[in-house]
């Protein structure tokens, strides 16, 4: 915020500048689905979503861009996106403000609010004019709630005969919302996180390695709760209790992340996949693998991809107290919500087509079939799960108007 409101008071210097750019990008979107139970959204910071017989436009967003070049090696950069979230404030709607440092050629240092440099599309995923995807894989980009990190990173690029080899190291911490059913909330932080980042790139190749540690700061008022209520069960009533309270017990929790992605690209065809695998010391998102292969080809005007995703997690439902009462198994149902958040066994494979209506105007098409095999799911929000037939196969159609300006 702070660099934000500095970039801002630099910028009433019109005559100090060398250059000063804006630019703004914003995405119509709309959602059908077929699913009664599973309400679809794009991420799990979003608070809405959209069920069977509903049309929904909370995936739509705006978003502006201001770049400062001071002088040949500064530069400041502020982003603002204006999106569907449960708190609608200006420190939600700061996707990044930093001030950019380049010394040389090589070197590059950024201090401030960046991307948190998990993915291969983290710089652009909210500019949907960039890809070809009407959105990214769900089971790959919607996992981490993150998407920025306060603190600071150092990049170090080098040519090679056949390409750009870059080493990029950032450290900082985040906050970042986890909206699930019954109106729950939850501003997740991370703190101590470090990452490293290497990358090849050539005329058609993108390759890349993400290797990303960190630990939780912070519980929730929910799981405080349910440690002093299961703090209170007697042992020989519920064998597993002592497990159940170390998974109700974050903070200070290691959490590793790393992933693996490339891409083709010669003009004609290509592909991109991306692979992650996320283990902890936490039981609650433990061995958790993800990701995704998308291949396309261009028709002058028209871009036509399939694409697989999947995700799927090692997490086991707790066993049930030896004794049931109303009490205790209000306190099960309600604890297993917790500990079963980020049971994921799911793929979808979608087709999507893409056409350029302009230089800097792009309508998507996309239809997804979803297979879960496990509701409720932390991708989604949900609505009549009490029965025995749930929609563990669904379809989803998204249609999006993609603009840059």
């Amino acid at each position: 915020m702070r660099l934000l409101l500095l970039l801002l008071s630099f910028i009433s210097f019109n005559g100090a500048c060398n250059e000063l750019k804006f630019d703004g990008f914003a995405t119509l979107s709309m959602t059908l689905t077929d699913s009664e139970n599973a309400g679809i959204r794009q991420h799990i910071t979003q608070p809405h979503a959209t069920y069977k017989d509903e049309i929904g436009f909370s995936t739509s967003s705006l978003g502006f861009q201001l770049e400062w070049q001071a002088t040949p090696e500064l530069q400041f950069v502020g982003q603002v996106l204006l999106k569907d979230h449960e708190e609608q404030n200006i420190d939600n709607a700061l996707q990044m403000a930093f001030v950019r440092y380049s010394p040389s050629a090589n070197w590059q240092i950024r201090l401030g609010r960046t991307g948190l440099d998990l993915f291969m599309m983290t710089e652009h995923r909210d500019i949907g004019y960039t890809y070809t995807f009407d959105h990214p894989p769900t089971e790959f980009y919607a996992i981490v709630p993150h998407q920025n990190i306060d603190g600071a990173d150092i990049k170090y690029t080098f040519s090679q005969e056949h390409g750009l080899l870059s080493a990029k190291f950032f450290a900082g911490r985040s906050t970042a919302p986890i909206v699930s059913d019954d109106n729950f909330f939850w501003d997740v932080e991370i703190k101590s996180l470090y990452g490293v980042v290497l990358q090849w790139e050539s005329l058609d190749w993108t390759l890349r390695v993400n290797h990303t540690i960190t630990k939780a700061g912070n519980e929730n008022e929910q799981q405080l709760q349910l440690q002093a209520a299961l703090a209170q069960v007697p042992d020989e009533v519920w064998p597993t209790k002592a497990s159940l309270l170390d998974s109700l017990h974050i903070i200070g929790k290691r959490f590793d992340y790393t992933a693996i992605g490339t891409r083709y690209d010669n003009n004609q065809w290509f592909f991109q996949s991306e692979m992650s695998y996320i283990d902890s010391n936490s039981q609650v998102l433990n061995d958790l693998t993800a990701g995704y292969i998308g291949v396309g080809s261009y028709y002058g005007d028209h871009t036509i991809m399939a694409t697989f995703a999947q995700a799927k997690s090692n997490n086991r439902t707790p066993a049930r107290p030896l004794v049931s009462t109303p009490q205790l198994d209000l306190l099960y149902n309600t604890l297993i919500r917790h500990t079963n958040f980020y049971l994921i066994d799911q793929s979808t494979f979608s087709l999507t087509l893409r056409s350029e209506l302009s230089e800097s105007l792009a309508i998507k098409v996309q239809l997804d079939h979803t297979n879960t095999e496990s509701l409720p799911s932390a991708f989604y929000l949900h609505q009549g799960l009490t029965g025995s037939n749930l929609d563990t196969d669904f379809n989803t159609l998204g249609i999006s108007l993609n603009w840059v300006f």
